[in-house]
Formats: structure tokens, C-alpha cells, sequence
């Protein structure tokens, strides 16, 4: 049997390093000693790492992880970099943020986001197959080796993108999904204006190098922030390895590390180009709190794995979240004037919240106001009353609540017929 794999899984760190540098060669793993041919395939050259550094590199693990104190907390060597509260959408670190930059498979998040949107929305479904095309066969680079006219589920698909960050994978769900690429890049584009991201423009699916595609850490900070509101979308990209085809033929493995080392970390994306350099979206969330990490442009692996890490260490360390409404809850009723239905429930129309110092959670305090009445007819999400959050008496966050329903205004033969049952103790 020929086994394939999207990254060959070292089981130390110096298998790491010495592999990247050809010290020591595939058939010295354990799978070629079974006799096995195994094809190795990165979705970052091996060749572009700096001499004398390696992905994981143990002194910049131990450093991140462990944190540093004060200003040194802060410093990255990324050239554009954010970090963000997805909860209440605050920036809590920026460098270079607006920054037009290659964001290499960063890309694929948006990919993921369209397919897990189409399939809780039931236009797509993982047991459903796809067939790969020679255009998807033709991309080079990361890739699971799909074979023109190959069938293959869609929940491997997503697994190849999301783990492996394949880019045939990635081109044979756009093309399934919306006939051709180019009608795919479209909807990634109407996504990302619906999102806000206005320094971000599409040109393919998977991140190659490409003059007319373009993000910023800021606008994959939103984007990021978007993909995890979606359980099933951080499923996929937390797994660290997983088998796939028949027989587990192909190995895919996960180049973002974090998943596998650091505490609560579920995603999302690594990515590297000649053009792009090493970026990587990565985000955690250890009880209600959960960061976003977005660096870009690094000129090494381990740069942006140690900014990541050092930056989430500090936010987990200086700040909390506060869940202040959650999306559908209701919060109270609100009564309504000459309408078919005499009332609506006011309720939160998404996940909302604030982002507090460590240790200050016991101060805030949350005010739920309501209209008084409402006049027919009513639109469902039209607002009908805050949620005001204070701490010691200060606002610092606020929250609509909307309509649950339309309710539409009574005819006239509407109102006589109320009337007339009131007449009769009826209504």
C-alpha cells in the first residue's frame, strides 16, 4: 500500500529539524522502515526556512508559552500584526494592522467559511461527493494529489483545506460549490464586503501569489472573528492529524503547531508564499474568553508562532470576557399597539459582550431597558430596546435587542372585531 501525507508527523523535535535540513531523509522514519513509500508535501517550502531555525523551535516554544511581563510582553517581530477580543470586537494590540499584504492560505478561511455557511443553511451537505476537475489537478503545492474525476466526500474536502491546506481541495469545493472558481471568488468577495473587510479583495480560493489579491491583519482579524462564531468550522481546524480515503491512504497533518501545544487554541490557519512571507490566524479560548491572533508577513516560522503565543499569553493574563447577551435570548416582552399580536419578545439578534480587566468581573453590572410600546406594524429586527453594561456606574458596553417577529397592523375590520370582543369580555 502506498501511503501519502500532507506533513510528516517527527516525534521529536530534532526529527524536526534535522528532516527540514535533509540531515536525516523520509525513509528514516518509522513509516519507511514498514516499508511504506511516503510522500512528503508542506504547505511552506522547506527551503525557506532561514538557516540555522527550524519549526518548532523548543527555545522560542519555552519562551512564548511561559510569557514575559511588562512592556516585553508586546514586543513582535511580525511586520503587521493584531490581536482582538472577538466577543466585543476590541483591538487590544495593532502594528501595522491596514497594511495591504499576500495573505497566502490565510485565505482558505474565507474558503471554509462559504462551505460551513452552505451547509448549516442546507445547500450543502458533507456526505455529498464531489468530483475533481484537471483544472483543480493542475495547482501544485499543498495538495492531496486529487486525480481528475476522482469523487470524494466533502467532509474529507473540508479536512484537506482545513488540516492540510490543500489547494487542489480547495479549488475542487469552489468549483462544486459554484460551478468555477471564478463564480466562487465572487461570493468570497460579497462575504467579505457583508463582513467589513475593506482592505481585502479575492482573487482564488486557496492564496496563491496573485497581483489582485490583498488582505490586512485587521480584516483577517474580523474575518477570523466571523469563522468562529461556527462550532463546526473550529472542528476541523483544531484537529492536529487525521487519515483520509479508503484505507486511510493519505495522511493529513497540521502545520499550526498551537493546536497541538497551546492551551484552548482551536484554529485557524497558517500560510506561506515567496510573496507573503509566514503568516498565521490563530485564536483560543479558555471559559468565555477567546482571542484572535492574526501575523502577517513574518520573515520566519517561528516568528509568528512566538508573537502569537506571547500576545495570547498576555491577553489571557490581563483581561476577561463577559457574556452580556446571548443571540436568541429573550430579555422581555414589549407590547404592541393596533397590531395582529399584542406583543414581541425582545431578544438578542447575536452573541454579545464585553471585554473587562482580570479580577473586575464582580464589578459589572447589566441594565435591561425596554420601549414602552411599540405601533404596529413591526419588523423582526427592528430594535425595541439596550442592554447597558456599567462598571462602578460607568458604561462600558452596550448591546440591541430586536424584534423576534413582524407583526403586522390590524385592519380596520381588525380593530372593530377586537373591539367587539372586548364589548363581550372576550379579549
Amino acid at each position: 500500500m502506498r501511503r501519502r501525507v500532507s506533513w510528516l508527523v517527527p516525534l521529536t523535535w530534532v526529527t524536526v529539524a534535522l528532516g527540514l535540513f535533509g540531515v536525516i531523509a523520509p525513509l528514516a522514519s518509522p513509516l519507511a522502515m514498514a516499508e511504506e513509500s511516503i510522500r512528503l508535501v508542506s504547505d511552506e517550502s522547506p527551503e525557506a526556512v532561514p538557516e540555522g531555525s527550524s519549526w518548532p523551535d523548543p527555545d522560542v516554544l519555552v519562551q512564548a508559552v511561559l510569557g514575559e511581563a511588562g512592556k516585553a510582553a508586546l514586543e513582535v517581530k511580525s511586520p503587521s500584526v493584531l490581536l482582538m477580543e472577538p466577543l466585543s470586537g476590541q483591538v487590544l494590540f495593532l502594528k501595522d494592522a491596514d497594511r495591504k499584504l499576500a495573505p497566502a492560505s490565510l485565505t482558505k478561511i474565507m474558503t471554509l467559511l462559504l462551505a460551513i455557511e452552505a451547509i448549516e443553511e442546507g445547500k450543502l451537505s458533507r456526505t455529498e461527493t464531489l468530483t475533481a476537475s484537471a483544472n483543480a489537478e493542475s495547482y501544485g503545492g499543498t495538495e492531496i494529489w486529487l486525480e481528475p474525476g476522482e469523487e470524494m466526500p466533502i467532509e474529507e474536502v473540508l479536512l484537506s483545506i482545513a488540516v492540510a491546506s490543500a489547494n487542489d481541495a480547495s479549488v475542487a469545493l469552489a468549483e462544486h460549490m459554484a460551478g468555477s472558481e471564478e463564480a466562487f471568488v465572487a461570493l468570497m468577495n460579497e462575504r467579505a464586503r457583508e463582513l467589513g473587510l475593506t482592505g481585502t479583495h479575492f482573487a482564488n480560493s486557496h492564496g496563491l501569489d496573485d497581483p489582485n489579491h490583498w488582505s490586512t491583519a485587521r480584516d483577517m482579524a474580523l474575518l477570523c472573528s466571523e469563522a468562529a462564531k461556527h462550532p463546526d468550522l473550529l472542528h476541523y481546524t483544531a484537529i492536529y492529524e487525521i487519515h483520509i480515503r479508503p484505507g486511510g491512504e493519505t495522511w493529513l497533518v497540521n502545520r499550526n503547531q498551537m493546536v497541538n501545544f497551546y492551551q484552548g487554541c482551536d484554529g485557524l490557519k497558517t500560510g506561506w508564499t515567496n510573496e507573503a512571507g509566514y503568516s498565521l490566524a490563530v485564536t483560543a479560548k479558555r471559559g468565555e474568553t477567546r482571542f484572535v491572533v492574526i501575523a502577517m508577513g513574518a520573515t520566519s516560522s517561528a516568528d509568528r508562532f512566538a508573537d502569537s503565543a506571547r500576545l495570547l499569553n498576555w491577553a489571557f493574563a490581563s483581561y476577561t470576557s463577559l457574556v452580556v447577551a446571548e443571540e436568541g435570548h429573550t430579555y422581555g416582552a414589549v407590547p404592541v399597539n393596533l397590531g395582529v399580536t399584542h406583543e414581541v419578545e425582545a431578544v438578542a439578534p447575536s452573541e454579545q459582550g464585553v471585554l473587562v480587566d482580570k479580577g473586575s468581573e464582580g464589578e459589572v453590572t447589566r441594565e435591561v431597558t425596554l420601549a414602552a410600546r411599540l405601533k404596529a406594524p413591526v419588523k423582526r429586527g427592528d430594535a425595541v430596546g439596550t442592554i447597558v453594561v456599567k462598571r462602578d456606574g460607568t458604561e462600558i458596553g452596550r448591546s440591541t435587542l430586536v424584534a423576534d417577529r413582524d407583526v403586522r397592523r390590524l385592519s380596520l375590520f381588525g380593530v372593530w372585531w377586537r373591539l367587539f370582543r372586548r364589548v363581550l369580555g372576550e379579549a
